[in-house]
């Protein structure tokens, strides 16, 4: 007899699942036995599990799907435990408790990102619960190699230095998914936050930095997933950290001396400062606006010392100029302090200034995405303004909806439109911008 009722829990491991080919892959950790996995103890218990699908074989650095069924034969309700389990030594990457009333099924799905192995692969994986296990075996297919990736495979740090990795686009403007992975653990990715957006759209590199305080050698990775491409890529780095290695960039800022500024709306204001890489060389300066989270510009540098300078006229209100400097071995630093805007002169009354306040994503593909924005009027004076939704890294305008506040007021509107109907989850921009104000985050439909 089928169930009486049917019930779709979606889990999503915290962290991302660690399959690499010295871990978990068939070389090592095989067991000697059929029985890889056990079922979560219990006394007595009336449920049983069964696989109902996988999504393998997918590539590796992929996602991967696992959806099981848990069946109730008893007659009262029960909460079971669920636990979603990887590899030959049997790795909890996930657990939930989940309700399966009398004679019902309740059906689990499980995500999580593979490993960017260079090799083909295969490791089982497995659902357990309170009396019973199901196993299976899955497969990825190794990752090609990225074509355009920095710094250099190997470098050689000294500890407390921060280094930017950097992995290039596979087509220049399109979308794709990047997750990074430092010694074998997922540690960004796929929604990397608006600055990672941000310096995508301009330089067609996803990024993602990380500090090596201890000595040793660490393994770095980046599993780049196309938008609309079958298979994956991915660029690896190995980082020895010794007293010998470089260290980071030394930065000072010249001008403006002071550290909170006044801005005339309109008119151009130069920075300036030096940049010092004793044994290394230097590459670029990349101009941040804080709270805007935009580029304002780039400062070409070369040689081991350099001074930047940049010219800009476009700020707001207590956002902070904020320098990266980064040189060609891949190592960064910014100054101290930033520049903090304290004031605009002449600003214009009743600005309209906006935040997100949520979004319902993720989406199935194909449904409504909806985007709540609050707005506050700042000033004395009425004030109408037609906001604007626009989506994507070449952004589309897909919705507008008029506002109006008194002087002094706050309130609130709603944007939204509907998602394209994708066979693979895809993450993007989405970008709500009015007369005084904009503002950006990330969203997920899944397929």
């Amino acid at each position: 007899m089928g169930p009486s009722r049917r019930q779709v829990l979606s889990v999503l491991s915290s962290g991302g699942a660690v399959l690499t080919s010295w871990r978990w892959g068939r070389e090592r950790y095989r067991t000697t036995t059929d029985e890889r996995f056990e079922p979560i103890e219990s006394e007595e218990s009336n449920l049983a599990v069964s696989l109902l699908e996988t999504s393998a074989p997918v590539p590796a650095g992929d996602r991967l799907r696992v959806v099981a069924d848990v069946e109730n034969h008893g007659t009262n309700g029960v909460r079971t435990e669920v636990e979603f389990l990887v590899g030959f030594d049997a790795e909890r990457v996930g657990r939930r408790e989940t309700p399966v009333s009398a004679g019902g099924t309740r059906t689990v799905r499980f995500d999580f990102y593979t490993y960017p192995v260079p090799t083909d692969d295969e490791f089982p994986v497995g659902v357990a619960i309170e009396g019973d296990v199901v196993e299976t075996m899955v497969e990825v297919a190794g990752a090609a190699e990225l074509p355009t990736a920095r710094p250099e495979p190997e470098l050689a740090v000294q500890p407390g230095t921060d280094v930017i990795f950097e992995a290039g686009a596979i087509e220049p403007r399109d979308s794709q998914t990047t997750v990074w992975w430092v010694d074998g653990e997922r540690v960004s990715g796929p929604a990397g936050g608006p600055w990672v957006s941000t310096y995508y759209a301009e330089f067609d590199y996803h990024y993602h930095r990380e500090t090596f305080d201890e000595t040793g050698t660490h393994e770095v990775a980046a599993a780049v997933i196309p938008r609309d491409g079958d298979g994956t890529y991915a660029a690896r780095w190995t980082v020895d950290v010794t007293e010998t290695g470089l260290g980071a960039p030394t930065v000072d800022a010249v001008s403006p001396s002071e550290e909170t500024i006044s801005v005339a709306r309109g008119e151009p204001v130069e920075f300036e400062l030096e940049a010092n890489h004793s044994g290394g060389s230097l590459d670029r300066v990349v101009w941040w606006l804080t709270q805007s989270d935009t580029i304002l510009g780039v400062t070409e540098l070369e040689g081991e010392r350099d001074t930047a300078r940049l010219a800009a006229d476009s700020f707001c209100h207590t956002c902070r100029v904020y320098p990266w400097v980064i040189c060609a071995d891949g190592t960064i630093a910014s100054t101290e302090s930033a520049w903090v805007i304290d004031e605009l002169q002449d600003e214009p009354v009743g600005r309209l200034e906006l935040s997100i306040r949520t979004t319902n994503s993720p989406v199935p593909a194909g449904d409504r995405l909806e985007v709540i924005v609050d707005l506050e009027n700042t000033g004395a004076e009425y004030r109408e303004d037609v906001l604007e939704l626009s989506v994507g890294h070449e952004p589309e305008l897909v919705d507008t909806q008029p506002v109006s506040l008194a002087g002094g007021e706050s309130g609130a509107a709603t944007l939204e439109f509907e998602t394209s109907p994708v066979q693979r989850d895809q993450e993007f921009p989405v970008r709500v911008v009015g007369s005084d104000d904009e503002v950006e985050t990330l969203v997920e439909a899944v397929a």
